[in-house]
């Protein structure tokens, strides 16, 4: 459990244990190594809510995550995936969190990435330790944040900062966040303020803050932050279809109201995560990770090899069919033992278009 500990009255599923402190539930995510939000978690969080639900002892939730992180994302396997029948989406269960009877505290300590930040954002209050780090990084896999998060984050932070954020993929500390309304306080023992906090709310000492129903501070500002966002997207992921994209969808929440904003958000969504360049990039996503840890990836003398081969490949004209035959013969003569490894070889050591996935990712898809 790292620096967690927990008290007497654990009460526990296999990914969320609850722990009852002053009348608030504690529902710690405990997922190692980094509390991915994937769907089982999502389905032990909502079974979780149901019970404080019913509870009339308890007043509130606090969520927080075991270990060094709140959460490192959600389940990229998931994406693109059709959903398994009575599969609970992060969408639904942001939106639970939000409108939930009893008030929601998230407790963010270490990385809160992706999915962990979409489901703060749904919280009616954040309380971070000093070394809370929150980050939307989804342009880096070609696709925009989900549940609700483009509408959501510039209701808290603005527009120009929501664009900022996401555009940028940027992660936020501590004591930005704080001052960008981001998280509402910053703790030693986020845990401890949390439950505070959430006491507080219920007892009307502090007001419900439910995110959906804010207005967006800067909304007149949309038209001039446009134009300078989409430079700013053109400069750090060029040629992806997700940067104006998002920079819509976070505009859009000063123009309309949540739930249409909602609705256009999941419909951008879905078309990037079918189309070519996520595609692309979550197949380079895991065969870079799959490369750093495999028993049979290549040495480094095989893999400066191989490089060396696809660069002279791409010396051709035209140079994609050359690229994927030398990649071929590479495979084909076991200086790798996976296709995907001579992908990653190709678009990190040899410059082959990211947004391609590789030389035999390309001819796949072709």
């Amino acid at each position: 459990m790292g620096a967690w500990h927990f008290p007497d009255g654990l009460v526990s599923s296999s990914f969320v244990s609850s722990v009852p402190r002053d009348g608030i539930a504690i529902l710690w995510i405990d997922h190692p190594p980094v509390n991915a939000i994937g769907s089982e978690v999502r389905a032990a969080l909502d079974q979780a809510l149901t019970g404080v639900e019913h509870d009339a002892a308890l007043r509130g939730v606090v969520v927080a995550g075991t270990g060094r992180m709140f959460s490192g994302g959600g389940d990229l396997r998931e994406i693109g995936r059709p959903d398994a029948p009575g599969t609970v989406r992060m969408a639904d269960l942001a939106w639970r969190i939000e409108t939930f009877p009893k008030p929601v505290v998230a407790a963010v300590r270490g990385k809160c990435i992706g999915g962990g930040t979409l489901l703060s954002l749904a919280c009616h209050a954040r309380v971070g330790a000093g070394d809370a780090l929150l980050m939307l990084p989804e342009l880096n896999l070609g696709l925009v944040p989900g549940a609700g998060g483009t509408q959501r984050l510039p209701r808290l932070v603005g527009l120009e900062a929501a664009l900022d954020m996401v555009v940028r993929a940027r992660g936020v500390d501590a004591a930005t966040a704080l001052a960008l309304g981001l998280l509402d306080e910053v703790a030693d023992d986020p845990v401890a303020a949390a439950v505070r906090r959430a006491n507080d709310i219920a007892s009307g000492r502090l007001p419900w803050r439910r995110t959906a129903e804010l207005p967006v501070p800067d909304g007149a500002s949309a038209d001039a932050l446009r134009a300078r966002y989409l430079d700013v997207a053109a400069q750090a992921f060029p040629g992806r279809d997700a940067g104006p994209q998002a920079i819509d969808l976070i505009l859009a929440a000063a123009a309309l109201p949540f739930e249409q904003g909602c609705e256009a958000e999941r419909d951008r969504f879905a078309q990037l995560a079918e189309g070519p360049q996520a595609r692309a990039l979550l197949h380079l996503f895991f065969a870079e990770r799959a490369l750093a840890k495999a028993a049979d990836a290549p040495d480094a003398a095989t893999r400066a090899r191989i490089a060396g081969r696809l660069r002279a490949a791409g010396e051709a004209v035209p140079p994609y069919a050359a690229w994927v035959q030398a990649a071929r013969a590479c495979l084909a003569e076991g200086l790798a033992q996976r296709a995907e490894f001579i992908d990653v070889i190709a678009v990190k050591d040899c410059g082959f278009p990211a947004l391609s996935g590789g030389p035999l990712h390309h001819a796949g898809q072709h």
